[in-house]
């Protein structure tokens, strides 16, 4: 072979061993850019798939662990079980302002807790107003329910951006709906937790000039308010506030016990008040199931007497409930005395009810008193370290008339009471057992055949305390049973059917270990995207060095 054949042979297998070479580079370069393509696909199918899993288990479990003392993050046991077992319509709740707003809330809180402390006890004082608790509980009330029967759906609008985003609601409502309120909503039902009482949801305590103390009563409302609208027989109550355009009590006395009645007491457990004038509004038997009169302050004229008389017979049906309270600041009222004279219910006028054994808060007016071992009474409530307060009471009399009405104590004081004189602070008495809480039912048969025979009844209750509802005694819930007490009473005149819920306030403690929500937004941010896309970044960067070996 000669010299020239020899090199062109050589020439032709090097260049064949490249080729084959590239080949070969080129189907690993395919090969490891595949197998990495494939793993980035895999992890991020992955990544997919875990969110979704998170995102159906977010809304089954509590994959939030609340680590705080105070358990401020987690829902009370009585709210998870109406939520998980009880509720079993579809509810929602709006809110309107956005979930960094709360922070807002929380600063014009504590500043106005500083000011108060410093010019009562002049000290500066630090105060954490945790209202970032309320959006974080919210979605705890969204997956309760959604692990049972019912749902909630929870949602933030910002009413400057969109004025109409709560319309519906405020028809239904029948009022304007303001920023930072709560709007709890099933079908045409709606009640709305404004401004004033979200920001009310914190409530401080001053009485302990060794630091203030803060409670928090929001789960209480916001669990009573999804009761109330899904309550399928709700009660209806004309609430007496006026007369002639003029309130009916002493404003200066018992504003705070007429708002505690009506707002704490009443509306928040599922009574819906309107307010009425005695004089000038009707009394509509259709329309209202009971009415309530506030410690009147003057007697009510003959005329208010007939509409109230008329109100609870009904024509003849019965089936209406009257809840009274009496003013130890008012006498002379013949008027109405002739007409719980009827009821065979009585109020011993001119005294109040002390106890020196059982007097409360360093007050010898403010005694403590108790349920009644009666039927009427309600379900009783356990003893423990809860106490029911009641200042400047009267003593309700069960009058002996011989007439178709049958009365029942309700509420009593210690065998140590007495009643003393208003006029001349004189004791009349030796110390006994007190009634303060008297209820009177009638009764009559309807119909004379089997299928349309039945007896119906209306009933007349009578508190001789006009602050054993002041707002103090209703919101500190876990100081005071006089919430729980009242209201066993009048659920069980009423026949109210709805389980009523009293949450206990949460004491919040000062010095928590817990991310504030602008940390916890930080921290999603981070888990969320920073993160994945880190990942995604270091994958890439992977790739690239495979594909250019």
């Amino acid at each position: 072979m000669k010299k020239t054949e020899i090199d062109e042979t050589s020439k032709d297998n090097n260049t064949s061993a490249e080729a084959k070479s590239t080949a070969s580079g080129s189907m690993k370069k395919v090969k490891y850019g595949s197998m990495s393509l494939v793993t980035i696909a895999f992890v991020i199918a992955i990544v997919v798939l875990l969110n979704i899993m998170a995102s159906y288990m977010v809304k089954r479990a509590p994959l939030k662990i609340d680590l705080t003392a105070d358990k401020r993050y987690e829902l009370s046991d009585e709210s998870i079980d109406f939520l998980r077992d009880k509720l079993d319509k579809d509810v929602d709740i709006v809110v309107t302002c956005q979930k960094d707003d709360f922070e807002n809330i929380a600063k014009s809180i504590e500043d106005y807790m500083k000011y108060y402390y410093y010019m009562y006890y002049g000290t500066e004082t630090e105060v954490d107003c945790p209202f970032d608790m309320i959006p974080i509980l919210l979605e705890k009330y969204q997956m309760y329910a959604n692990q049972g029967s019912g749902s909630i759906s929870v949602k933030y609008v910002d009413l400057d951006k969109d004025p109409t985003a709560v319309k519906k609601y405020s028809d239904a409502y029948g009022s304007d709906i303001g920023n930072q309120s709560i709007v709890v909503a099933c079908g045409d039902r709606v009640r709305v937790i404004d401004s004033g009482s979200v920001g009310g949801m914190i409530v401080p305590d001053f009485t302990d000039p060794s630091g203030i103390k803060l409670s928090f009563a929001g789960e209480s409302t916001i669990t009573s308010e999804i009761m109330n609208v899904t309550d399928a027989h709700p009660i209806m109550v004309a609430f007496a506030a006026t007369a002639d355009g003029r309130p009916i009590y002493n404003t200066q006395a018992y504003a705070d016990s007429v708002a505690g009645l009506r707002d704490q007491l009443l509306t928040k457990n599922g009574y819906f008040c309107t307010d009425v004038d005695l004089s000038t509004d009707e009394l509509d038997a259709e329309k209202y199931d009971m009415i309530v009169i506030p410690m009147p302050e003057v007697d009510f004229d003959p005329a208010v007497i007939e509409k109230l008389n008329n109100f609870l017979y009904n024509d003849g049906q019965y089936g209406k409930k009257m809840l009274y309270f009496s003013s130890a600041m008012t006498s002379n009222i013949p008027n109405i005395t002739e007409f719980l004279a009827d009821w065979s219910i009585g109020v011993n006028e001119n005294s109040v009810v002390v106890d020196q054994e059982k007097s409360m808060e360093n007050n010898y007016f403010v005694i403590q008193v108790k349920q009644a071992d009666t039927e009427e009474a309600g379900e009783k409530v356990s003893g423990g370290s809860l106490k029911c307060a009641a200042g400047i009471a009267q003593e309700v009399l069960q009058l002996n008339n011989n007439n178709e009405a049958v009365t029942a104590e309700i509420l009593k004081t210690y065998s140590s009471a007495f009643n003393v004189d208003i006029a001349t602070n004189e004791q009349k008495d030796s110390g006994s057992e007190k009634s303060i809480g008297v209820v009177a039912r009638k009764r009559k048969q309807i119909g004379n055949k089997l299928d349309d025979y039945k007896i119906v009844e209306s009933n007349v209750m009578v508190i001789g305390c006009g602050t054993i509802t002041s707002s103090k005694y209703l919101v500190q819930t876990n100081l005071y049973s006089n919430t729980r007490v009242l209201l066993n009473a009048i659920n069980k005149m009423t026949g109210k059917e709805t389980d009523t819920v009293i949450i206990p306030d949460k004491a919040l403690q000062q010095a928590v270990i817990a991310p504030t929500s602008s940390q916890t937004k930080s921290i999603r941010i981070i888990v969320i995207y920073i993160i994945p896309a880190l990942v995604a970044a270091i994958g890439l960067v992977v790739l690239l060095r495979r594909k250019n070996r």
